[in-house]
């Protein structure tokens, strides 16, 4: 069974994630129509739901790598704590500042690449933006610090960051809510 990782497919299952109206059992049955087709799970029963359930988290725990921080490093066995990151940007809320920016940067027109681009040439690309691309400079603006300004730079920062700020800081908030989601759908299971 092949997995459709194409940009717009990931970017609308995070989507999906972040929406608290969709019940569990629809997350599962959309994911799963996003990533591998709707004409291959009934989901009848609730052994279809695990199947979902399982790919899809497998599924997330691949497109969420960060190559900068591999699991090995995170908080176990390399005496850092283990500290929530901040997250700097939004693939939802920052979407035309990251489409103007591959714009910007590269030529591609993201509207272009829907069901073409890869996940994985989407998230390299985005990770080597330019400084000088909108979202690269709204991430500069969100991650300065205002205590190296003063007098009116201080003020224009402040605002700037208020009007920037994100919804959600949390890098960990999305992985989160998968395993919020999979920890519901083995408590469904164990019930029947």
């Amino acid at each position: 069974m092949k997995v459709n990782l194409s940009f717009n497919n990931v970017l609308k299952w995070y989507e999906l994630l972040d929406k608290n109206d969709v019940a569990l059992t629809k997350k599962l049955v959309i994911g799963w129509n996003i990533f591998l087709g709707a004409d291959t799970l009934s989901f009848n029963d609730m052994e279809d739901y695990e199947v979902s359930a399982d790919a899809l988290k497998k599924i997330t725990e691949y497109i969420s790598q960060d190559p900068y921080q591999p699991e090995s490093q995170i908080g176990i066995g390399n005496n850092q704590p283990n500290i929530e990151p901040t997250k700097w940007f939004s693939y939802q809320q920052d979407a035309e500042a990251i489409y103007a920016s591959f714009l910007f940067d590269y030529g591609i027109d993201l509207i272009d690449s829907i069901d073409k681009m890869r996940w994985e040439k989407f998230r390299a690309l985005f990770n080597n933006l330019s400084s000088k691309s909108p979202i690269m400079r709204i991430i500069d603006i969100r991650q300065a610090n205002i205590l190296d300004y003063q007098g009116q730079a201080l003020a224009d920062l402040t605002r700037a960051q208020e009007y920037y700020s994100l919804e959600d800081s949390s890098v960990d908030t999305l992985n989160q809510q998968v395993g919020d989601m999979f920890t519901m759908l083995k408590g469904m299971a164990e019930q029947k």
